[in-house]
């Protein structure tokens, strides 16, 4: 028998060659596996919602392995938007997402169960992912009780809000179980009455709450109390307090809503050994003096402290309390003139945490620069403090420190690329102008978004890669260039912006604007409507750049904003007042082209001219004090007036630091630096404060 061989010679080779060629190709075909499905490729797939998730489901199931959870995610998205829910649910099963995707992917499952009209057993399903955070959990359970109850279900729809009831989603929950009627509704809209008086009028539209109040238990109505406190409005929290007889409770709602009397009160009522007690009797004191005139507030003061003393005293060291009396006792002191005892309690760090921090020690320095000419190493601006405060007590030691160290103290502020007030006021006593902020040309640089939300952005979800990449950096409370990245890919309107511009870059609100960009500042100060406010600038005698500071403060731009007092629009006029103006002004309403009772506030050109035509007004009235005048364009003319005069009716900081209204100080600085912000960059070579 002959064996199988390659033939010889030179026609076997011939024939040899071709056969063994053929024979490598057929098995390198055999070995070379077909390419797997990709990312990339199901990117490109086009085709409805249903379509797409298909695509992605064959990479998830046999991609690569770097690839298949990915894909699983973008799977589960389009099946959302299919209305596919339970192919969702296995999508993102496989994805196992976290952090702002599983907050997406949670959000799009309940939108998807709703609208497909999912059973109760299928919400169950979904609320019991292993990926679900608990808050969002929450949330799908009430959206399911909701989505139950609109088609009847109300058997199913009281299942799914009693598994809310207990956590965040209470209120809806509890709201939800009061209206699928049964044993439990009145019991649960009593309990919403009691713990969420704010809401219950929203979440129950056509419930009485006085009624349902009108027969509470004593515990009940001390709960109710509390409530109201905790959601800040202090009117039904006093009345409540004193239904419950809590004299704590009552003596806290008291002095929210500065009843320091009545606080005295109800403080009274409670055992001395009890630092709560002593804390709410100094905050009544507090309260007193401060609404008393200058002259008869040492008395007042001197009862803060010494309750503040008692409370401290009652305190253990580790208290968290101890911050908020500490804070007392420095208030007191600093407007007693005891101001080295003051700052002592200033510079403790359990002190720097509190609201009223900055207010004191602004307090303190401006105080005591009437007094004293020298400044200890005690009294160092604090870096705790923000920076406006830290450049006001810059301020008043540079002047305490004259003759010599007037020049340098003014011309460090002066020329230190912020045009706030401090900076204007140390030029008048220095040999330097103030000096424009150093901005940068050019567009700054942008991060780009995570990796992760490449592939949502690659196949079209842009929208979805912002609610996720912004839960990330809210979940972290990020500050930084990726909130410019966000912004960059979120192309957001431009006053929409604003607040995510301030967390991308501080700096904008207090400063220092050295080196920033000049596109970010344009963005944090934009100017729309200016061929209206240059109008209504022209015609008052407003510079338009003040104008344009004030309409960012009071609306940021909003012609249909409206404040909890009435204020309607970009300036923030009441009604009232502007139908006053416009009827005493012929040629202020012939310019608007109507009378005063067709004033229609939203329109940009009627409210900047009767904004504009009030800020002239005042100014007149003060002396031509642009100061004086936002002052009272935010607190009235007659608190503020007082001020004036104290002041010698002069402009400058004797005046401001001596504005004893929180928010109206605040309110004068914010606009200045505002108004300088707009003049620099939209009329830089017009006059810089005092614009006169």
């Amino acid at each position: 028998m002959r064996v199988l061989t390659f033939a010889s010679g030179e026609r076997g080779a011939k024939v040899a060659l071709p056969c063994l060629v053929a024979c490598l190709a057929l098995l390198g075909c055999a070995r070379t596996p077909p390419p797997l499905p990709s990312l990339a490729e199901a990117a490109k797939v086009r085709g409805d919602a249903g379509v797409r998730a298909r695509a992605y489901l064959t990479v998830a199931r046999g991609g690569a392995p770097g690839e298949r959870r990915r894909a699983a995610l973008l799977w589960g998205l389009f099946a959302c938007e299919a209305a596919s829910p339970r192919s969702a649910l296995q999508a993102f099963l496989a994805a196992q997402p976290s952090g702002g995707r599983a907050r997406l992917a949670a959000r799009r499952l309940g939108e998807a169960l709703s609208a497909s009209g999912a059973a109760t057993p299928d919400w169950w399903r979904a609320s019991s992912a292993s990926w679900m955070a608990p808050e969002d959990r929450e949330r799908l359970l009430v959206t399911g009780a909701e989505a139950r109850l609109r088609v009847g279900d109300v058997d199913g729809a009281a299942e799914l809000a009693r598994a809310a009831e207990r956590g965040p989603e209470r209120p809806v929950a509890l709201a939800l179980l009061a209206m699928v009627g049964g044993s439990a509704a009145a019991q649960a809209e009593r309990r919403l009455a009691v713990e969420f008086p704010t809401r219950f009028g929203h979440l129950l539209p056509g419930h009485s709450l006085s009624g349902l109040s009108s027969t509470f238990a004593v515990s009940e109505w001390r709960r109710h109390a509390e409530a109201w406190l905790d959601a800040g409005v202090a009117a039904p929290a006093y009345t409540a307090a004193v239904r419950s007889s809590s004299a704590l409770v009552a003596a806290r709602a008291a002095n929210r809503g500065r009843r320091a009397h009545n606080a005295l009160v109800w403080a009274g009522r409670l055992d001395d050994g009890d630092p709560d007690a002593w804390i709410e009797r100094a905050e009544a004191h507090r309260q007193i003096a401060w609404g008393d005139r200058p002259e008869r507030r040492a008395g007042p003061f001197r009862d803060m402290l010494r309750c503040a003393q008692r409370a401290a005293g009652l305190l253990p060291i580790s208290d968290p309390r101890r911050g908020r009396v500490r804070l007392q006792m420095a208030e007191a002191l600093t407007e007693l003139g005891r101001f080295d005892e003051a700052v002592g309690h200033l510079g403790d760090e359990v002190v720097r945490s509190q609201p009223r921090h900055d207010w004191v020690f602004r307090r303190l320095f401006f105080l005591r620069a009437r007094t004293a000419a020298s400044w200890p190493e005690a009294y160092a601006p604090s870096g705790a403090v923000s920076n406006r405060v830290r450049r006001i007590a810059e301020y008043w030691v540079g002047v305490g420190s004259r003759p010599e160290g007037t020049t340098a103290a003014g011309k460090a502020l002066a020329t230190s690329d912020l045009p706030d007030l401090p900076a204007h006021w140390a030029a008048r006593n220095s040999v330097s102008g103030v000096s424009p902020p150093s901005l940068r040309e050019g567009a700054p640089t942008v991060p780009d978004p995570p990796p992760w939300a490449g592939d949502l952005i690659d196949a079209g979800r842009v929208s979805d890669a912002i609610v996720a990449w912004r839960f990330d950096l809210e979940a972290a409370n990020r500050r930084g260039p990726e909130w410019l990245g966000l912004l960059l890919l979120a192309d957001m309107v431009a006053l929409d912006e604003i607040p995510l511009l301030v967390r991308a870059e501080p700096r904008l609100v207090n400063g220092p604007w050295d080196g920033l960009h000049r596109q970010l500042l344009e963005r944090y100060l934009p100017l729309p409507f200016r061929d209206e406010l240059v109008d209504a600038s022209r015609r008052a005698g407003v510079p338009p750049w003040v104008l344009a500071g004030l309409v960012r403060q009071e609306s940021a731009w909003s012609p249909a904003a409206r404040s909890a007092a009435g204020a309607v629009g970009l300036s923030q006029v009441l009604p009232a007042v502007a139908r006053e103006i416009v009827g005493r002004d012929a040629g202020l309403a012939r310019w608007l082209g109507g009378t005063g009772s067709g004033v229609d506030l939203t329109r940009p050109r009627t409210n900047l001219g009767i904004g504009a035509t009030l800020l002239r007004r005042w100014r007149d009235s003060m002396g031509g004090s642009w100061t004086a005048a936002l002052a009272c364009y935010n607190a009235g003319e007659r608190r503020v007036r007082e001020v004036w005069e104290r002041s010698g009716r002069r402009d400058g900081p004797e005046f401001v630091e001596a504005i004893e209204i929180p928010e109206t100080w605040d309110y004068v600085h914010r606009v200045v630096l505002l108004a300088e912000g707009y003049r620099v960059l939209y009329w830089p070579v017009e006059r810089p404060y005092p614009w006169t």
